[in-house]
């Protein structure tokens, strides 16, 4: 089948895992997109790691949906697996109980952050008969095997270009297997397509016996029911890239014939907490509930993606202080922008010319800069770059005489409200809150850190309003070393506080 980028559509760039390059995006069908990634297990509340891959996706849905495709995305929920099981005997509960729970809280979550909704949303025991039926296509043609048990098993050696993904040498992992006497595999690294029933286990019945899918094979029969045999993209954590995604393409290829299965493998990093990957079985994690309850989804969205999706995250106090302050940062020159354009309505034969026409002229570059970041395999961090240094230069322009008053100001302020909203926030999910609103909450969020990174206590807004008076007491008393000790005494608690013809306002910084 032909291979589209239609000219109406910008052309985009991707780091694909599968070749190890950047490569320009073509799809199988002009206008369409075909995009699944892999979901959670569900046996237990998601950690921000797992957050930051249904972030990833959900920015790459937005970008493809903007520029013009139409865009099918589907993600999965895993909720069969040996972990659920555990769970449920740990809560005295049933594997089904444990899954359809912590779905819930799941999609709370995921709502929480802003994402939008996927156009399917898959799990595995509503495609039993998919799985089955692909199972059956597998062993009919040689690349599956049932054993004594009631086990079937995938037959790597049966596929040719096993390991292509991964780029892995197969003889050399096979060879660092042990392989227990008793096990039935033909090969160390056969895997399970379906599990024989065990006692208080949910099972379905199938023609090898009851039981149920194992890990890999529900990826594959979800992906070809509501994708087809073949997909544009398929994104997950570089974690799954062995045996998941590996495992994922021997399957689907094996019993379709056709390579390749996907066209694209987009892979995000891991979030690290003490350069120490984040994951429930190390114990080190923090959950994306308590995150998105002390933090808020906005706070979330740019932590999580405001670094490249394929850089490692290190989670700590520095990474949540950069996110306010480059939130702070966009919501501040927001608010003087919203400021502005309430003052008046520039005249609909008015031109920006002067000073905000060298701004309106800046804002139209950094429209096309920052949708080309986007497009270079989704450049987030050079994307946001642009919009601060497009900042820079309204606050430059606000600062000379009288620019807040000329009339063309109103037409510099919109187009910097709009590159925030629909450039940056269309896409990440940022800035599109009303300013004075967001600027509270990130204040809010300042006031609930206990320290500063350099231990200092901070002080409760209460505290700052009396500084503040009596600041404002000490200046009418002309008392200005009192005045100025009181302001450095704020700063150094990591508080700024800002002077204006309107009054005096605060931030922490």
């Amino acid at each position: 089948m032909p291979q589209h980028t239609p000219k109406s559509i910008r052309p985009i760039k991707l780091t694909n895992t599968l070749t190890g390059k950047k490569e320009d995006l073509q799809t199988r069908t002009e206008g369409k997109l075909s995009l699944y990634s892999c979901g959670p297990t569900v046996y237990g509340l998601i950690h921000i790691g797992n957050l930051r891959g249904g972030l990833v996706a959900d920015l790459f849905f937005r970008y493809f949906k903007r520029v013009g495709y139409d865009v099918t995305y589907v993600r999965n929920y895993t909720d069969v697996d040996d972990k659920i099981i555990r769970r449920a005997q740990e809560e005295k509960s049933t594997p089904e109980e444990v899954a359809r729970k912590y779905t819930v809280e799941v999609e709370k979550d995921f709502a929480v952050a802003g994402m939008l909704e996927p156009t399917h949303k898959t799990t595995v025991t509503t495609h039993i008969q998919e799985i089955i039926e692909l199972i059956s296509t597998l062993i009919e043609k040689g690349k599956a095997y049932q054993v004594e048990t009631g086990e079937v098993l995938y037959s790597i050696s049966n596929f040719e270009g096993y390991g292509k993904l991964s780029h892995k040498n197969i003889d050399d992992l096979q060879a660092g297997i042990r392989v227990e006497v008793r096990d039935l595999k033909k090969a160390p690294l056969d895997f399970s397509l379906w599990k024989p029933a065990k006692p208080g286990e949910p099972s379905w019945p199938s023609p090898w016996g009851a039981g149920r899918p194992g890990w890999h094979i529900e990826c594959s029969a979800m992906a070809r029911k509501w994708l087809g045999d073949q997909i544009d993209i398929h994104h997950g954590g570089e974690d799954l890239i062995f045996p998941h995604h590996e495992n994922e393409i021997a399957q689907t290829e094996g019993a379709t014939g056709k390579d390749p299965f996907v066209k694209y493998w987009l892979h995000h990093a891991f979030l690290t907490l003490s350069k120490e990957k984040m994951s429930k079985s190390l114990g080190n994690i923090f959950t994306a509930h308590d995150f998105l309850a002390k933090y808020s989804g906005e706070v979330a969205r740019y932590m999580l993606l405001s670094i490249h999706y394929r850089s490692i995250i290190d989670f700590s106090e520095d990474t949540i202080d950069q996110a306010l302050n480059g939130l702070h940062r966009i919501y501040e020159a927001k608010k003087h922008a919203v400021e502005l354009t309430r003052r008046g309505r520039a005249r609909a034969d008015l031109r920006a010319e002067g000073l905000w026409g060298e701004f309106v002229a800046s804002c139209e570059s950094a429209r096309r800069e920052i949708d080309e970041h986007f497009a270079n395999d989704f450049n987030t961090a050079g994307a946001l770059a642009v919009l601060y240094s497009l900042i820079r230069d309204f606050n430059r322009t606000l600062s000379e005489p009288l620019a807040a008053a000329t009339p063309a100001a109103v037409i510099g302020a919109s187009q910097l409200i709009r590159v925030m909203e629909e450039d940056i926030g269309g896409i990440l999910g940022v800035g599109r809150a009303e300013p004075e609103a967001a600027l509270q909450e990130l204040m809010r969020i300042r006031a609930s850190i206990p320290v500063d990174q350099a231990g200092h206590q901070r002080p409760s807004e209460s505290e700052i309003l009396l500084a503040i008076e009596e600041r404002a007491a000490a200046r009418k008393a002309k008392d200005f070393n009192k005045a100025d000790s009181i302001r450095k005494e704020l700063e150094s608690k990591g508080v700024l506080i800002k002077d204006s013809p309107s009054g005096t306002t605060w931030t922490y910084t």
